[in-house]
Parts: structure tokens; sequence; C-alpha cells
């Protein structure tokens, strides 16, 4: 089931620190292209991680597979629903490759992509299979939704997992931070402020699913109070990482480069905002808002992204 990581694609997932970069008014941050090979997607250009050996090469590795817990089911909703569908397929596509190349090179090791050698931790490295079982049947419901859009069966076995698929890769992050913990490499201070853009870049698509499950199934009052919350949650953390939240042990951004980055993540914030409130509200939506509103979050999924790797070489600073 999991894509095979030949040299070619290992080569590919090469990890460096070098950010990608987006126009400041680009709509859509393309994913990386994918190809089917033996029955899996797999992936053809890189995304970006960190270089060196450490702590936090491992901590956003976990935390990618935490913001594609429900970047999977967010593509899934609007390719289903066909709205947007050339890049929520791409984005699925991609999204899946990426899962197994991140789990794979967790569990594994891959130099190409910073985490040298395989995991030690035996609790750990269990951990992570588990997580790779219970990815196993995700991965075939994804794959035949690829091939038929239209599958309601397994459109609704991905909406069903969505919340425990988040709380497995949730916990699989925490047990990575816990078993990897070194203050001397990565400090606390630091930590947090990669796990806070971790989790914002999580609740970008976590937005986006919820937005797209309200307006197409229906606003089911638990459907309605996540959108809520996560949006509200989101604002909070994008204020704190952006102006600093002293009480919290929360600095402002530490570099021009993440005060600019912050800045450009969250400069179509109120446009967005301004959607998410009428999807809320129970307004109608057009399918070209709907498409707007979905290209916005998952340009903005990228460009935080980018603030996580900005955060993480600030971490490499030498005292």
């Amino acid at each position: 089931m999991f894509a095979t990581l030949n040299a070619s694609v290992s080569a590919i997932i090469a990890a460096t620190m070098m950010v990608p970069t987006f126009a400041a008014n680009a709509s859509f941050a393309s994913p990386g292209q994918t190809r089917i090979e033996g029955g899996n997607v797999v992936l053809v250009q890189q995304f970006e991680i960190i270089e060196d050996t450490g702590t936090s090469n491992r901590i956003i590795a976990a935390a990618m597979m935490r913001t594609l817990s429900q970047e999977i089911p967010a593509a899934v909703c609007h390719l289903h629903n066909g709205v947007d569908t050339e890049d929520a397929l791409a984005e699925l596509r991609y999204s899946v490759a990426k899962f197994d190349a991140v789990s794979d090179a967790l569990l594994n090791g891959n130099e190409e992509m910073g985490i040298i050698g395989g995991e030690q931790r035996r609790t750990t490295a269990a951990e992570i299979e588990i997580l790779r079982s219970y990815w196993s049947p995700i991965y075939d419901a994804t794959m035949a939704i690829i091939a038929d859009p239209g599958d309601r069966e397994n459109v609704t076995f991905v909406y069903d997992i969505a919340s425990e698929f988040f709380t497995k890769t949730d916990h699989l992050l925490a047990e990575i931070k816990q078993s990897h913990s070194n203050p001397a490499e990565l400090l606390q201070s630091d930590l947090m402020l990669i796990d806070i853009s971790a989790r914002v870049s999580m609740m970008t698509q976590a937005m986006a699913y919820e937005a797209c499950r309200v307006w197409s199934d229906g606003a089911t009052p638990e459907l309605v109070d996540a959108l809520v919350s996560t949006k509200a949650t989101y604002a909070a953390s994008m204020d704190a990482l952006t102006n600093g939240l002293p009480a919290l042990g929360i600095q402002p951004p530490p570099t021009p480069q993440i005060a600019e980055g912050l800045a450009a993540a969250g400069a179509d914030w109120p446009v967005i905002l301004d959607y998410l409130n009428r999807v809320v509200a129970g307004d109608a939506t057009t399918d070209e808002e709907r498409s707007d509103l979905y290209q916005r979050l998952v340009a903005k999924v990228h460009k935080v992204e980018e603030i996580e790797y900005m955060y993480s070489a600030y971490s490499k600073r030498v005292y």
C-alpha cells in the first residue's frame, strides 16, 4: 500500500531549508506533482522540510501529518461536491503521497529529508506503525475517490474518520515531541513557536473541511460549532504569532522575514472570515465563492508552512 521511495523519488523529496516562495496575490499555491506508480500515488515534485538533523525535523514532519489529516478530507469534500475539482484532485493526490513519504521517513529515516536514521525508540516506532496501519484503509478510500469522486461510500468513510484521524496524528506528534525533546538542541520557547505555527497550518485545512461540510451536507449544530471554534482559535493563534503574547511566553516575530511571512499569510483573512461567517450564518454562497474560499485556504496552508520552516531555521541560531 505504501509508496516505495526509490532513489529518484527520494531525490525529489530531498529536504532543504530554502523556503518556497508564493506571490503575494496568488490565490492558489500548487501542490507537488504526482503520478500513479504500481497502483500508488507517488511524489514527483519536492515538498520542503528542513535540511539538518535534530528534533525539529521530526516534529515538523509529524506536524505535516496532522495537517494532512484535515487537508485530505477537505480535498475529498470539494472534489466530491464538484467545487474547484482540478485543484482539489491535485491537492488530494499530493496529500496522499506526502503522508506516505513522511510516515516512511519518520519510521525508517530519509537523509534527503533531513531525518537521519530510522526511529530508534521502540515505543515511538510502534506508534508510527500503528498510525501507518490506521492510514491503510484511508489510503484505499482516497484512491477510490480519486478514481471516482462520486463514490459516496468512501467519501462518507473519510468524513466519518476525519476527527479520529486528527486525534491519531496529534497523538503521534505529542509522542515525537516528548521522546525527542532535547533542551540543548531546541529551546522550549522555540518549540512553542513551531508548535503554534504548525497548529495554525492544520487549522487552515480544518476550516476548509468544516466549511465544505456545512454548505454541502447541511449546517448541523456540531459542524457549525466546530467551524466557529476553529476560526476563533485560528485568529487568536495568528494574532499571538504576529503581535506576541507575553503572558503565555510568546514573543513577537524574532526576524523581519518571519514578520513579513506572517503579514503575507494574514493579508486575506478578512476576506476568508467574511466567507466563513456567511457559511456559519447559513447564507447562500455560489460555487465561485466556495472555490475562492478553498483556494485561499489551500494557499494559506503553504504560506503558513513557510513560517514553520522559518521558525525552525531560527531555532538553530548560534548563541
